[in-house]
């Protein structure tokens, strides 16, 4: 037989993906090296410490993972890997998916995290499990957060959470809760399931049970609320645009990430440490370098600093709480302050911002704040400008006015002089994510008097604003008649909608203008506003910044000082980059950047418009 003078292999305790590890590292042609004698040097210091390794074997505390380190001085990416000491091991797998291998968040695909699921950026994935033809299930490492969970069966023991993923996460009512941990005795490994060597996970219950008997501590599990799903072959998919690299790696490497982390990690770093140095072991440090720093990993940590930096340290993460009744309860609706009197009650609405009433007609505008409520969801509405054309019990209904698309609509005109037909382009916008089925599919408006005059549209609302809604054939009419010209309409396609719950005052556009998302404009304003908004036009690659600054100052003139932002702007901008002047409490930047957050909220916004109306 061909294998009659082979050694016959025996992995013992060793992990198998060790082994495979060097089957690859062996499949690799070597590196040329001018001198033999350091190569055999090399060598002998790797096998005396991968036999030190064996040797000790000692995983389960996190105080054992820290030994003396060696970084290997020769050229790594070589093999496509790059190990902080001889037992610890990384490598690209391709497209092999499986229980214990990591997935990494890529950077090459065409549509990046930046704008939507901003946690995916850069994640690193662990699968727990995976069945091509069923689903694959796995949990985010590196997402760690300043949020506790707090225990019903351990008196004042809290559990420090990290971000799963966002099936069944931090905000569910039911939670999927995973606890990792590493250790060996039998009465915790007969209630885990195993992942890798070294690695289990149980579930909090019995996590919390374990830790009652005394045969676990608290600081002894990485517990991770919510998971990242794909179902029948959807990965596999993801992985052919490049969205995600798989990753085969060592337990060793992943526990000692989690213990840097807990050993007081920032959330505000969204853990893209660990994804820099996964990268660095699979050789692709270059890519890592080339893509640090970028619109992506900004929006990563504002989305961080909402979700996973705790209310108490600054940020907007609320404290996780876990009851034996009723699991994670969700955020309460704040009432309406209780009053003795009817004029201390209209004082509480006014101050509450429910006294700028919202009704049909009625023009808002994008909250002006620096940190912009639609920098990490909706990023169109920043900055925009909305006309409320419905409001009923159940429905706020609007249009967004500032957002022309690449498409313009053609209007036959039949000139009555000459009869000759011509056509006319009107730019086309984008009114929000819901489609108007029926004949009039689109929606015209204008505000133009001689039209008003001659009867042309019905007002919307009590008329205040001036603000007309017609049909198309209105528009064509009205040109052929010579009332009209084409650039005094409007038409916008597809609405915005915001829902009204049950038994409340503020619903639907009105409680988003009491959360200060949207503020009225006042009558006063409207005409300057709509004079801006008909000067943009059909956009296109070579207009798109000239339509965008046109939709910007529309949305300044319905605002209170026009230029007070723009200088204000100025005078906060650092002098320099990271380092110079550079304030990391600052919450006016990116979190250890020199990025304004109201720059960034910007660029989303052109990012938005470039990606999905270009």
């Amino acid at each position: 037989d061909d294998y009659d003078d082979e050694e016959d292999i025996d992995l013992g305790d060793q992990d198998w993906r060790a082994f495979r590890a060097k089957l690859v590292m062996s499949d690799t042609p070597p590196t040329t090296s001018t001198d033999d004698d350091d190569d055999d040097d090399d060598n002998t210091k790797e096998d005396a410490a991968a036999a030190t390794a064996a040797a000790t074997g000692d995983l389960d505390g996190i105080g054992a993972l820290f030994g003396e380190t060696t970084t290997s001085s020769g050229d790594a990416t070589d093999f496509q890997m790059t190990p902080l000491d001889p037992s610890q091991w990384a490598y690209d797998s391709g497209k092999v998916i499986e229980q214990g291998a990591v997935i990494l968040g890529g950077v090459e695909q065409e549509y990046g995290f930046g704008l939507r699921q901003q946690y995916f950026h850069k994640a690193a994935i662990l699968v727990l499990d995976h069945d091509e033809k069923q689903f694959t299930k796995g949990i985010i490492l590196n997402r760690p957060t300043d949020l506790t969970l707090e225990d019903d069966i351990n008196e004042g023991v809290k559990w420090r959470v990290w971000f799963g993923g966002d099936v069944q996460g931090l905000d569910a009512a039911n939670p999927d809760i995973v606890c990792l941990h590493s250790l060996k005795n039998d009465q915790v490994m007969r209630a885990s399931i195993p992942v890798m060597k070294d690695i289990q996970w149980t579930t909090f219950e019995n996590a919390k049970r374990l830790v009652k008997v005394g045969a676990a501590s608290p600081s002894d599990f990485w517990v991770f609320c919510g998971y990242a799903g794909w179902g029948p072959d959807q990965l596999m998919g993801e992985l052919d645009r490049k969205s995600w690299y798989m990753v085969a790696t060592d337990s060793q490497t992943l526990l000692q990430e989690l213990a840097r982390q807990s050993a007081g990690a920032d959330p505000r770093e969204a853990g893209l440490d660990t994804w820099n140095l996964l990268m660095g072991m699979i050789g692709k440090q270059e890519t890592s370098d080339d893509y640090s720093g970028g619109f992506d990993d900004l929006m990563l940590k504002e989305w961080a600093l909402k979700h996973l930096l705790s209310e108490e340290a600054g940020g907007g993460g609320e404290m996780v709480r876990r009851s034996s009744s009723s699991g994670l309860p969700g955020q309460q609706e704040q009432p309406l302050p209780v009053t003795d009197s009817i004029d201390e009650f209209l004082e509480s609405v006014a101050a509450s911002g429910l006294g700028e009433e919202v009704t049909e007609g009625t023009i808002v505008r994008a909250s002006s704040a620096d940190r912009s409520p639609f920098l990490l969801d909706d990023q169109e509405l920043h900055k925009s400008l909305i006309l409320v054309i419905s409001d009923d019990e159940n429905l706020s209904v609007g249009v967004i006015l500032n957002r022309p698309a690449a498409k313009g609509i053609d209007i036959q005109i039949k000139d009555k002089n000459t009869g000759q037909t011509r056509t006319e382009v009107i730019a086309l916008r984008y009114g929000g994510q819901y489609a108007i089925r029926g004949s009039e599919p689109l929606i015209w408006l204008h505000r133009s008097n001689s039209l008003k005059s001659a009867g042309v549209g019905a007002e919307l609302g009590d008329g205040k604003n001036g603000i007309y809604k017609c049909s198309s054939g209105d528009v064509s009419a009205s040109i052929e008649q010579g009332i009209a010209r084409p650039e005094d309409f409007l038409v916008v396609s597809g609405v915005s909608v915001w829902t009204k719950g049950e038994g409340g005052i503020a619903r639907g556009m009105q409680d988003e203008v009491r959360k200060g998302k949207f503020e009225v404009i006042s009558q006063s304003k409207t005409s300057e506003v709509w004079r801006m908004l008909l000067m943009q036009d059909v956009l296109s690659k070579v207009n798109l910044i000239q339509n965008l600054a046109l939709a910007g100052k529309a949305w300044s003139r319905g605002g209170g000082d026009v230029n007070g932002r723009d200088k204000q702007k100025a005078e906060n901008t650092p002098m320099g980059g990271l380092g110079d002047n550079f304030d990391e409490e600052d919450d006016t930047l990116v979190f250890k950047s020199d990025v304004k957050v109201a720059d960034l909220s910007d660029k989303a916004l052109r990012s938005w418009v470039a990606t999905f109306l270009l």
